[in-house]
């Protein structure tokens, strides 16, 4: 009887050591570091490439992890009124709360025009003919500064990047490699913002 009862009792026992000896927090997922809350203040330069920049910057930065940018663009407000103590920056930091501001600034691309020939040969009755076709191309550079400010009277740090396009296709218009210069210059800004927040 002694037996059977001294084995009742480890029967017992042992779920509950089971149960003392599971990891803390086992029960459920740990508790991820919370996002950064971003504003977006401003970003200057050329229209076109400025809104296919922002595009790609908001859909990377969600895409790595950053979360949803707000856009607060249409406020009119300047990252250096955000930056230091006053009246201005405490009205915007109200109306638009964040941990983090940014102000993006876009020098003018550098564009490239690239011209050469490609020749065929086409056979006229009784002559080879060669035909040549002029191919156009362009080649674009697009320099970003991003800066970044926490809190007032904190020193802002700033991000430089420089985009390139990733083809060289006929452009009509002459912006297209511009826009895909500055698409790629905000993929590049994502990574570094990445970095420097955490």
């Amino acid at each position: 009887m002694k037996v059977m009862r001294r084995a009742a009792a480890v029967a017992v026992l042992l779920p509950l050591l089971d149960c003392s000896s599971a990891p803390a927090g086992s029960a459920g997922a740990p508790n991820a570091a919370p996002k950064k809350a971003i504003v977006l203040v401003e970003a200057m330069g050329a229209p076109p490439e400025v809104e296919r920049f922002v595009l790609r910057f908001l859909s990377a930065a969600s895409d790595r992890g950053l979360g949803a940018i707000v856009d607060a663009r249409l406020s009119s407000a300047h990252l250096a009124d955000v930056a230091v103590p006053g009246e201005a920056g405490a009205e915007f930091r109200k109306a638009w709360p964040g941990d983090v501001y940014l102000g993006i600034v876009i020098a003018p691309c550098v564009i490239r025009r690239h011209e050469g020939r490609s020749y065929s040969a086409q056979t006229n009755p009784g002559m080879p003919v060669g035909v040549g076709d002029v191919v156009v191309s362009y080649e674009a550079d697009c320099s970003v500064s991003v800066s970044i400010v926490t809190a007032p009277g904190a020193a802002a740090r700033t991000i430089d990047v420089t985009g390139r396009n990733g083809t060289t296709d006929v452009s009509a218009a002459d912006t297209e490699a511009e826009a895909q210069a500055a698409e790629d210059a905000a993929e590049r800004a994502v990574k570094r913002l990445v970095s420097a927040l955490r």
